[in-house]
């Protein structure tokens, strides 16, 4: 008997133990996401970014123009659409081809291929699924998110005093509270959700006829901790929103920014004549018969090499142009009308003149880029070499 109270005792005292606090190994995947955004956006979206905390920057952010938070999440959500879904991951595999790395849209197409997909456009109902989750406990006046209470509007009052006679929830793990959605870029209005029923019961701001200008939540919570530090409590929604109203109020009060006048400065660049046609070069050209081309002699780019033989043949009169023989009786190359002489009557070089049976193999000779890899600056010697 002792035993078994004395087991039932370590059970209670089990039971009763306080749970411990989440660390970093508990939420893998979390920490992983937090260290991917770190690397490959955070450090790219300021010049100053140094680390994973704020308090690792360079000198002289304070000075720099900021963005704000709705700025950041754009440029955040391009990050994920244009590089993050798009770049291949080592943890991404396809069974049937394990040794490709699939991006997160390709393993999206994967699977989408293997249980497939038929597109369903959502209601406004389903929806309201996708916004931030806050559980909430109804009462008579309202509920409250952030200290900001919200009621019913008149058409769905009925169904939240209804929500109210059924008490709890009666979910898993709720606690009898109940689940609500909101936008924190429009918190002026709340989506109470009745499970039972599968409907939503919509829930206004009840000071919002005082806010008439768009805010948000980040908005709110600055004017919160304002109020906090000035010796106010964040549970005094009135003084919050008066603050938040005139904030909107001066700033409407300010002077607007200087507009340009007068006439339009005029175009200062260079004009571009797209309306003439542009000159063709080789208009003037007569057409060429590519059966009258001969191989060209390749040259010898080694003093060491064979000297050229005697000139080949003229070409037959009246192919290609070739019908005036030059000064020195050989008929000029069929190509000569396309590259004209420099002007200075200089006869054509001997090397390119002559050629032999054997010349249309190219001698394939290389020189050392360095003659004189000892840097000794002496004469050429035995040392200097040539590879043929």
């Amino acid at each position: 008997m002792s035993e078994h109270f004395t087991e039932v005792c370590d059970r209670l005292r089990i039971a009763r133990r306080p749970a411990r606090k989440r660390t970093g190994p508990d939420k893998s995947l979390v920490e992983h996401s937090f260290t991917t955004l770190a690397h490959r956006f955070s450090q790219y979206v300021r010049h100053g970014w140094q680390g994973r905390s704020h308090k690792k920057r360079g000198r002289g952010i304070e000075r720099m123009p900021l963005y704000t938070i709705a700025e950041l999440q754009q440029m955040a959500q391009e990050w994920v659409a244009l590089e993050y879904q798009q770049t291949p991951d080592a943890g991404l595999r396809n069974p049937f081809r394990p040794q490709v790395a699939l991006s997160p849209n390709d393993m999206y197409a994967v699977q989408v291929a293997r249980s497939g997909y038929r597109a369903v456009p959502l209601s406004p109902d389903q929806n309201r699924f996708f916004l931030l989750l806050r559980w909430v406990v109804p009462g008579k006046s309202g509920f409250m998110i952030n200290y900001r209470t919200y009621q019913p509007v008149a058409q769905d009052a009925t169904h939240y005093r209804e929500i109210l006679l059924r008490g709890g929830s009666k979910l898993p793990g709720a606690e009898d509270k109940w689940e609500c959605r909101f936008n924190p870029y429009r918190p002026e209005r709340v989506w109470l959700y009745d499970h039972t029923a599968g409907t939503w019961v919509t829930c206004d701001f009840r000071l919002r006829h005082l806010l008439t200008d768009p805010w948000t939540a980040d908005m709110w919570q600055e004017h919160a901790e304002q109020h906090r530090a000035a010796g106010g409590s964040e549970q005094d929604e009135e003084a919050i929103a008066l603050s938040l109203a005139q904030r909107d109020r001066r700033r409407r009060s300010r002077r607007s920014p200087p507009k340009r006048t007068g006439a339009e400065p005029p175009f200062q660049g260079l004009e571009l004549e797209t309306e003439q046609p542009s000159h063709d070069p080789y208009a003037s050209l007569k057409e060429f018969d590519l059966s009258t081309l001969r191989p060209y002699p390749a040259l010898p780019i080694s003093p060491l090499a064979p000297p050229s033989a005697a000139a080949p043949p003229a070409l037959p009169t009246g192919t290609g142009g070739a019908e005036r023989p030059s000064d020195s009786g050989q008929a000029p190359h069929p190509l000569a009308t396309l590259f004209p002489d420099d002007g200075d009557d200089s006869p054509p070089d001997a090397s390119a003149a002559g050629t032999s049976a054997a010349a249309d193999e190219v001698v394939e000779a290389e020189l050392l880029d360095d003659l004189d890899p000892d840097g000794d600056g002496g004469d050429e010697g035995e040392g200097d070499v040539w590879e043929m």
